[in-house]
């Protein structure tokens, strides 16, 4: 059964197909949505690994380290915050080669989105700058906020659909938020969604001026 609660207007079937690129040849203002939605979902998972990357590069880099009764501390706050998923303290301590060894393990999974997600405006040495501008910048609060946790589900089940990997009913199925604090998974509510939309368009807007500065602007469909 197709999920009712999925807010009205934007997922419509009608709606969905449209955003696959084949469907919407013949309309250049289709091609160019279709084209964000993309891009904006690659952004997001790639941006996603970049900054776990760079913050084990800042702890690898860092001499300090976290002593167990501080680690016990901060687990039992987390476990207070988020009961369904238990954290040890022994989890949050980590040597500084473990930080090097993850900081070389994220470096390769983000080039390999980068090789996995090229074309379709993905341009990426754009996509580095981008990173890199969103990581040192004192903005974009939700989208670092949310890129390794709700958008990344987003992302990735809105990515799957435009590629033809899952049917509409399985997206709107799919494409819910995940509740912090019971761990279950919900229909996003109308503010929610526009809150990601308006997310979404935020940093393709970036992206494109980047493009535009990196004189590869050209490379973006419809030379926008």
């Amino acid at each position: 059964m197709i999920n009712n609660n999925v807010p009205k207007g934007y997922f419509t079937e009608q709606t969905m197909l449209r955003l696959i690129i084949n469907n919407a040849i013949g309309s250049n203002r289709l091609i160019l949505r279709s084209v964000e939605a993309m891009l904006a979902c690659k952004l997001t998972l790639t941006y996603g690994i970049y900054h776990q990357m760079m913050d084990w590069r800042i702890l690898a880099m860092s001499e300090e380290t976290m002593s167990y009764k501080q680690a016990e501390n901060l687990a039992g706050f987390l476990n207070q915050l988020v009961p369904k998923h238990y954290t040890a303290p022994t989890e949050l301590m980590h040597t500084q080669e473990e930080s090097e060894n993850e900081t070389i393990k994220k470096y390769e999974e983000y080039k390999s989105y980068l090789d996995l997600f090229e074309g379709m405006a993905f341009v990426p040495r754009v996509v580095d700058k981008f990173c890199e501008t969103v990581y040192n910048a004192d903005d974009y609060y939700t989208f670092k906020a949310f890129c390794n946790f709700n958008y990344s589900i987003y992302a990735e089940i809105l990515l799957l659909y435009q590629m033809r990997s899952i049917d509409y009913q399985t997206f709107t199925e799919q494409f819910q938020e995940l509740k912090l604090f019971s761990g279950k998974r919900e229909p996003l509510n109308g503010r929610e969604l526009k809150l990601f939309i308006k997310t979404m368009r935020k940093i393709v807007d970036l992206y494109k001026k980047i493009m535009a500065e990196s004189g590869t602007l050209s490379d973006f469909p419809l030379n926008f």
